[in-house]
């Protein structure tokens, strides 16, 4: 492991001791969950084994899990993995969680039905070595699924940028300004802040995806944001968009 990854591992070991407490890493209602997996299995078809990388707490994992799929998690951070595998067993599902690179996966070629990430190739310094490797475990058709926000306005307020930090200061007792981009841990990640989501479509059709899709979360993001704490309502200025695309079958 080098050490931008090891910087990349450590900030998410440190992450993933407050990680649940923020708003948008866990379903708020029912109804958010139930849209998460409608479009989850809408885009999934007849997927059976599934590859979550960057599975963080377990997010997307679990809620699969649950749905009857065979689930493989893996994300760089150990402490992550330990606090999505407690998870799992808590409620009796299960799914293999173990470290893992995710551009440099330890799987064999054409190993998954499908791959579903969120909120990850943001988190990668080399996006385009991520998707190719992605699409090397994936089968001959299989499904490549993933969510991630698009930048922020350039405009937003700054005041409302420092009290959400406060916020986050106080209710989720972490410190909101240690981020992967500060002093003493910058690592050149690409896309951090989020991407357009015409970039994000280019890349996968020049590394060879088909099918390559870009599509906006509306129904998901209202009911995500109805149970925001205010500082939170008033400072998600980023929309979320769902990628969809496919490996090329073989001739």
């Amino acid at each position: 492991m080098n050490e931008d990854k090891e910087i990349i591992r450590d900030f998410w070991n440190y992450r993933s001791q407050k990680f649940d407490k923020s708003p948008g890493h866990y379903t708020a209602s029912k109804e958010e969950e139930e849209a998460w997996k409608g479009l989850l299995r809408s885009k999934l078809d007849d997927a059976e084994k599934i590859l979550d990388i960057g599975s963080g707490t377990g997010f997307l994992s679990l809620m699969l899990a649950d749905m009857g799929y065979e689930v493989v998690g893996i994300d760089l951070s150990e402490e992550m993995i330990a606090r999505a595998s407690s998870k799992a067993k808590e409620r009796g599902l299960s799914i293999d969680f173990h470290q893992d690179d995710a551009e440099n996966l330890g799987f064999e070629n054409n190993s998954f039905d499908a791959i579903v990430n969120r909120a990850v190739i943001w988190t990668l310094p080399n996006p385009d070595i991520a998707v190719r490797e992605w699409m090397r475990v994936l089968r001959p058709g299989g499904k490549l699924c993933f969510f991630l926000h698009v930048p922020r306005n350039e405009r937003e307020d700054t005041l409302q940028k420092q009290v959400l930090n406060l916020w986050i200061l106080l209710s989720e007792r972490r410190n909101p300004w240690r981020t992967l981009g500060s002093k003493g841990q910058a690592v050149n990640l690409p896309y951090n802040g989020g991407v357009k989501p015409g970039v994000i479509v280019d890349l996968l059709k020049s590394v060879g995806y088909s099918h390559v899709f870009a599509e906006p979360m509306h129904e998901i993001e209202t009911l995500k944001s109805r149970r925001m704490p205010y500082p939170y309502r008033i400072s998600h200025g980023h929309g979320q968009f769902c990628y969809t695309a496919e490996k090329p079958k073989e001739d």
